[in-house]
């Protein structure tokens, strides 16, 4: 009776170890390379900047196959903060709040990507859970394919004229 009580409380044990050591193990997430392993990463809080990148600074946080980020980015005395948003589909979305930035791309892991570069700079751990409203799109804003030229143009009150009255680039 005996030794299998002592079987039984080593299997707990094991049990236990593997748990704790499944919790504890965190991916490297800069080394991504393909859409199947950022779909297979853990619920994530991770911190956004390292001394590698000067004046780069945020939050970014996994779950489920979705990502968000919110980073800011100082130099030469001005900051813009920017949030970029990946969709189950493997849809980037990135905007930013001073400027008017907002596009939308297909998720890329390589080729330096921003979000290549953001999962390299990033140390992340595992949590339980996220709001998953961290998730959510922002309705009042018109993302333009990575790539498309944006209006140049601003009226005598410094506002930029639309799309169909500035010239592009």
């Amino acid at each position: 009776m005996k030794n299998i009580a002592s079987l039984i409380i080593g299997i707990v044990v094991i049990i236990i170890a593997l748990l704790a050591g499944y919790w504890f193990w965190i991916p490297d997430v800069g080394a991504l390379r393909t859409w199947d392993e950022f779909q297979a990463l853990p619920t994530l809080k991770c911190d956004i900047g390292d001394s590698s990148v000067q004046g780069l600074s945020g939050t970014m946080y996994v779950a489920g196959g979705r990502l968000r980020a919110d980073y800011k980015v100082e130099g030469n005395g001005v900051a813009s903060t920017f949030r970029t948003i990946v969709t189950e589909d493997g849809t980037a979305y990135t905007w930013a709040d001073e400027i008017p930035f907002a596009e939308r791309s297909t998720l890329t892991l390589g080729g330096g990507s921003t979000e290549e570069n953001l999962f390299k700079i990033s140390r992340c751990k595992r949590v339980w859970s996220l709001n998953p409203d961290l998730f959510v799109l922002p309705v009042d804003i018109d993302f333009r394919e990575r790539g498309t030229p944006l209006p140049t143009e601003y009226d005598e009150n410094g506002n930029l004229l639309p799309e169909e009255v500035a010239p592009t680039q």
